[in-house]
């Protein structure tokens, strides 16, 4: 029953598939590491749960990557090779990744206070990787047959599931405890002590170390080996496989990044025969754009900016683990339901308005559990468990939004904007939450406090 669905053609070299899986793992999985290792950090440097809130505001900063990258190719008479741009920014990630895992815990006085400096300027690096990857990665796999783009799109999706598995498996230090600690001289104190991870916050970015460098090595041979040259297609062979009835046209963005912008894909993407279940449609030329952007720029406030900012006030008074789950579930879902949109598709406007305010729905809840920290809405079980599987959902609904709308601009050819906003409600969300986090102090953290009387 499965010869029909055409996922495995006979001109399909499996190499090339394996490579642009890896290729594709390095496109955002150094921020999607970073996030999911966030319930260790807080617990460990001096920003404490205010930390994602300046993590968000370094990773919109790093959107000057792409935007020098496109001022530079608009300005330069010659064109840097765009594989050589690539192995160029792999080996910026790889080396920040190196020193992250060396130095992510030195810590600098900064205006009177500790600041983590050494995190602050090696994620700023990273991100620009990771944020510049949306324009060269893909428009590079234009150069090979449309089969090979969703093996990318896949290794795209494990950027942020990989890290997550990783992270569930190295668990956390747990809530702390009051134990008696014996000092040096003698004397006997009562301290907040926390148990230890199965591996530390240092292992862990040796591992995305040995990601980027395996992502490093999966492009030069993807690029160099002979024997991926069979899966490039020639602009004869893109043309010549077009149905009698199509109409040649350029490249086009197919299909929203799951983290923060629209993403090329390759014409030849026809090619592979997925089966896909349309759910209720629209006539496209019913749509209303500006409707769509300003959904698209709600969305992508709420998920890219202000609720990643305060996630740690949200989760963190129902213990460290709670957090933890809903940082790492969070994470497996946004992949999964983005490349769920792939082959379930929704083009209604009015279902998607609809999804769009569940979603919201359950940012409401999100938001409020934050305003009330540091005490809980619920009791720890049941309220816990409500805030994880909030987390989850409100992800998972919008992810697919996201990528819904997406779709939907690109069948009139606003892709361009639909860009411009994804990255206008990041930004926006990000400092807006920066500044009620640590200007107005709008929330409350607490940390456990032993008596020693």
């Amino acid at each position: 029953m499965f010869q029909n669905l055409h996922l495995f053609p006979r001109n399909r070299t499996l190499l090339v598939d394996v490579l642009a899986i890896f290729f594709g793992i390095s496109s955002w999985i150094s921020i999607n590491g970073l996030w999911v290792e966030l319930p260790l950090l807080v617990e460990e440097l001096p920003e404490g749960w205010s930390l994602p809130s300046y993590l968000s505001i370094i990773v919109q900063l790093a959107n000057i990557g792409p935007i020098a990258y496109g001022l530079a190719r608009g300005f330069c008479s010659k064109n840097v090779p765009q594989h050589l741009v690539i192995i160029l920014l792999l080996l910026v990630g790889s080396v920040a990744s190196l020193l992250l895992a060396l130095f992510w815990d030195y810590t600098a006085v900064i205006g009177g206070s500790p600041r983590s400096l050494g995190l602050f300027v090696l994620i700023f690096f990273l991100s620009l990787v990771d944020c510049t990857s949306s324009i060269l990665f893909m428009p590079y796999m234009s150069a090979f047959k449309g089969i090979y783009l969703y093996s990318y799109f896949i290794g795209e999706g494990l950027s942020g599931f990989v890290p997550s598995v990783a992270a569930l498996m190295q668990g956390v230090s747990g809530n702390p405890v009051c134990q008696n600690i014996t000092l040096e001289n003698g004397t006997v104190v009562m301290e907040a002590v926390r148990g230890d991870p199965r591996f530390s916050t240092t292992t862990f970015f040796y591992f995305l170390l040995c990601m980027m460098l395996t992502s490093l090595c999966s492009f030069l041979l993807l690029h160099y080996l002979p024997a991926t040259q069979a899966g490039k297609a020639s602009t004869v062979a893109l043309l010549s496989d077009l149905p009698p009835t199509a109409s040649p046209r350029p490249p086009s963005s197919r299909r929203m990044s799951s983290s923060s912008s629209c993403s090329s894909s390759s014409l030849h993407a026809e090619e592979v025969d997925f089966p896909v279940m349309e759910l209720p449609q629209n006539d496209p030329k019913k749509y209303n754009v500006k409707f769509l952007l300003a959904l698209q720029c709600f969305i992508c406030f709420m998920t890219n900016g202000a609720l990643p900012s305060i996630q740690s006030y949200s989760c963190l008074p129902y213990g460290n683990t709670v957090y933890h789950l809903s940082v790492t579930l969070n994470a497996m879902a946004s992949p999964l339901m983005a490349f769920l949109a792939m082959f379930v598709p929704c083009s209604s406007t009015r279902y998607i308005s609809l999804l769009t305010l569940a979603g919201s729905g359950m940012a409401g809840y999100i938001l409020a559990t934050a305003l009330y920290s540091p005490h809980m809405i619920l009791d720890q079980s049941t309220g816990g468990a409500l805030v994880v599987v909030t987390w989850v959902m409100f992800s998972a609904l919008f992810s697919y939004v996201k990528v819904c709308i997406g779709r939907m601009c690109q069948e009139k050819d606003k892709l361009f904007w639909c860009g411009a906003v994804t990255q206008l409600g990041s930004a926006a969300g990000a400092g807006l939450m920066f500044l009620l986090v640590n200007q107005a102090q709008l929330f409350q953290g607490f940390y456990v406090s032993c008596s020693n009387s």
